[in-house]
């Protein structure tokens, strides 16, 4: 009785609460960003496809898995193409998940603020009809479902907190959080800092859920062990062809090479190392913000493949002997995460339109019909990439399209909610957008979009809500007996 009338007393003290959300706003919350993006699907008809798209294409025909790009995302896609034998099925996936994902951080807030539906409705329909949205989702990468898996983890989080860690102590609830992290950490080969950094500070604020918290831990490493031993053999995995750490740290020992820097200080092995990837007397194709612009020079990946520690050891010591490079270096990538406006002069990769040209590699032309978009709704692509490339052109800082300028939007509605409620355990639920942001400071090829999704959809979906909240100086009810 006593816990019904201190509810009831924060209801008449809340200006949001009125009449709880009846069942069609939930509703809305599913089928909006489902209408929207069949549209999309329909309007790039069967998906978007980059070359990463294509090559794990080309694994998914021959049942070739290598670990190059992560192959539980390649099984998955194999998976899903035993239903539907066509990249549509993926991008249609990928846009159910998107609704789920979405439709259950929507309902979820608003089940705990008691908002107006109907904001949260307009939030729904901004951001499902938002091109940035529309069209990464029926794009076929890895970045789509890490990004949504990163999402659900941020909305988990939002309802530990706000019921004070009661939510976790369902079995329901810490298994669904040990998958989730499971994913994130299957689906990129960078994911796993994430995970780590989600555990640990969830770990150090509710310790007096510190057994749920191992039992979705547990649950994790189990899901994890499981597909990289018995489902990668069962699947014939390769692998010899894998991405290795040494990938990433090929761009800032080009930067070094590119820069003349005297390589004396490396023995006469790591010096003809550094030559079978590329010859030492050719001049190193270099731009701090894309890698790519030396994968594409005829370099060989084999040694890095097979032998990622030297080329650990090299960089180790060209970073020692000058580490004003290696500081140049990463502050220039890292851009894109940090730096609100666009620089001068500056690619920016944010969203593909067009399918990958099969005509630069001759062995892919058999996909021509499977890969080639046949548009259903072409007037409707039509306007889409219109608006998109206008939005492009008119928005002078490239602001709409800056990963930056989202983060910084979320950490401010975050940091007002906290100040206003006087909660300091809702910076919880910056830890996977700040630990995703940090990683790809360092980790990101070059500077793109997807690499940051993640970073869009945590802004999107939370910014307008925390703000709101703040405003009204919401306590979210910090103890329910129904958690859902």
């Amino acid at each position: 009785m006593l816990t019904r009338a201190e509810s009831n007393a924060m209801d008449i003290e809340n200006p949001f609460v009125g009449r709880q959300s009846n069942g069609l706003i939930k509703l809305l919350f599913y089928i909006i960003p489902l209408i929207m993006g069949l549209i999309y699907w329909l309007a790039f008809f069967p998906g978007v496809m980059s070359f990463d798209s294509v090559n794990q294409w080309d694994q998914i025909a021959t049942f070739k898995i290598t670990n190059l790009h992560p192959a539980f995302h390649t099984i998955l896609e194999w998976l899903l193409t035993r239903i539907w034998y066509s990249p549509a099925m993926i991008s249609l996936f990928q846009i159910v998940l998107a609704s789920l994902v979405i439709g259950y951080g929507l309902s979820s807030i608003q089940k705990s603020s008691r908002l107006p539906g109907t904001i949260l409705v307009a939030l729904v329909f901004l951001i499902s009809a938002n091109p940035l949205v529309g069209v990464m989702d029926v794009t076929l990468w890895k970045d789509v479902i890490y990004s949504f898996a990163i999402l659900l983890l941020t909305i988990f989080l939002f309802m530990i907190i706000r019921s004070d860690g009661v939510w976790i102590v369902k079995p329901l609830h810490f298994s669904l959080l040990g998958s989730t992290l499971a994913i994130i950490w299957l689906t990129r080969f960078n994911g796993w800092p994430v995970v780590v950094v989600s555990l640990i500070t969830m770990g150090l604020l509710y310790k007096k859920n510190i057994k749920q918290i191992a039992f979705s831990t547990l649950i994790g490493v189990a899901l994890i062990i499981f597909v990289q031993v018995p489902i990668f053999s069962w699947f014939k995995v390769n692998r010899a062809v894998k991405y290795t750490y040494g990938i990433t740290l090929i761009h800032p020992v080009v930067a070094y090479v590119n820069s003349k820097t005297d390589l004396v200080i490396l023995t006469d092995y790591e010096k003809q190392y550094l030559n079978k990837i590329y010859p030492l007397k050719n001049n190193w194709p270099y731009s701090c913000y894309d890698a790519t612009v030396f994968y594409y020079e005829g370099t060989t990946l084999n040694p890095v493949i097979n032998d990622p520690f030297t080329l650990a050891k090299i960089f180790t010591r060209l970073a020692i002997h000058d580490p004003k490079i290696m500081l140049n270096h990463y502050s220039c990538l890292s851009s894109f995460v940090w730096q609100p406006n666009q620089p001068q002069n500056v690619y920016l990769e944010t969203i593909l339109f067009d399918n990958y040209d099969l005509d630069q590699r001759p062995s892919w032309q058999k996909y021509t019909y499977d890969v080639s978009q046949k548009s259903i709704l072409p007037q409707v692509r039509g306007w889409i990439e219109r608006i998109a490339k206008a939005e492009w052109n008119r928005d002078v800082f490239k602001l709409m399209w800056r990963p930056a300028i989202y983060m910084y939007l979320f950490l401010a509605s975050l940091a007002f909610f906290v100040f206003r409620t006087g909660r300091r355990k809702w910076w919880l639920l910056s830890a996977p957008l700040a630990a995703q942001s940090i990683v790809m400071m360092f980790t990101a090829p070059l500077q793109a979009l997807r690499y940051q999704y993640p970073v869009y959809l945590i802004a999107m979906l939370f910014t307008l809500p925390l703000l709101l909240m703040g405003w009204k100086k919401m306590k979210l009810d910090p103890v329910e007996k129904d958690i859902s």
